[in-house]
């Protein structure tokens, strides 16, 4: 792998735009070093390290491969790229789609060759991490027209299509797991502004006929997304948003771990094996245990009116070998 001069004495060092494409890793920014609690684990391989410039990020819609950063083209809506304002410190500021979902930017997206698509999709556990501010009082003005958003879902559904097929149910019949990293949705609830959600979502059924409109869910238990950062917390400087995911294996379970700022937020969500048990997920020990087998899809995106600045999103793995990467 080649390695990059850092240019600044940031622990996310900003580099060359020039991307490396080897065994599954994307690397866009100098390597960041792996937080302890990911290297405790033995996440050490910065898969991928991504800053936001025209270079790292496909304004233009060209949909080639060798950019980190894809406009969000997922479930029939475009997002509008006029909305993205890059910043002189390799910063991407997020003025606010108005065409679909909270989405504007996403790692991986459909394309027209072989593969089926480019960029980047994490399989096989990983620590997610990103840099992130914005200001609480756009979203309290915006009236809940969305909000700043870190999340993520699977490669298998959203890219390429028909890859979430339960086994053993009838045709159509899907499941998946939606990682949420970021939130800042509960303000308009009247809760104190250092509060944000961070959870998932295991999705399953056939859409608009199992459970009426959409797909069946199995959420978190009601406080459980919830994070609760220290009082006083000022969202308009930048902050770490982490999460942490380790597979289950036949011995031991899986877990999900948020973090902010190095700081563990709530208790683990922790699930056994999952090996196509049939449906319902609901109070079944390996709920959530989907996102083992499936491979995240990163998006970043905001509400109209409610500005989002991203500085970095680095990942960290075992190794990229079970990365999907065009």
């Amino acid at each position: 792998m080649q390695l990059f001069q850092c240019r600044n004495f940031r622990r996310h060092c900003v580099a060359s735009a020039a991307v490396v494409a080897a065994c599954g890793v994307s690397v866009i920014a100098a390597a960041a070093e792996s937080p302890p609690w990911a290297a405790a684990i033995g996440y050490t391989a910065n898969t991928f390290s991504s800053n936001f410039t025209p270079a790292t990020v496909d304004a233009a819609k060209s949909g080639k491969a060798g950019f980190a950063w894809y406009p969000w083209n997922l479930y029939g809506h475009h997002a509008d790229t006029s909305a993205l304002k890059f910043n002189a410190d390799n910063s991407v500021t997020l003025m606010g789609d108005t065409t679909g979902p909270n989405g504007e930017l996403v790692s991986a997206t459909a394309a027209g060759n072989a593969a089926k698509f480019v960029g980047t999709a994490f399989g096989g556990g990983a620590y997610i991490d990103a840099e992130i501010k914005f200001d609480p009082q756009d979203v309290a003005n915006a009236a809940s027209k969305g909000w700043p958003a870190f999340w993520s879902l699977a490669m298998e559904d959203s890219v390429l299509p028909g890859g979430t097929q339960w086994p053993g149910q009838p045709p159509g019949y899907k499941h998946s797991v939606e990682v949420d990293i970021l939130e800042y949705l509960y303000l308009p609830y009247n809760v104190p502004r250092n509060i944000y959600g961070a959870g998932m979502h295991d999705w399953y059924g056939v859409p608009n006929v199992t459970c009426g409109h959409g797909l069946c869910a199995q959420h978190m238990q009601p406080q459980e997304p919830k994070r609760i950062t220290p009082a006083g917390t000022d969202f308009t400087q930048y902050h770490h948003f982490g999460f942490l995911w380790v597979p289950a294996t036949g011995t031991s379970q899986g877990y999900a771990r948020f973090y902010f700022d190095g700081q563990v937020m709530g208790a683990d969500r922790r699930w056994t094996k999952f090996d196509g048990q049939p449906p319902p997920p609901a109070n079944q020990p390996w709920v959530f245990g989907r996102l083992d087998q499936q491979h995240l899809v990163l998006i970043l995106g905001t509400g109209p009116n409610e500005p989002m600045s991203i500085r970095s999103v680095n990942v960290w793995q075992a190794s990229g070998a079970n990365n999907l990467h065009q």
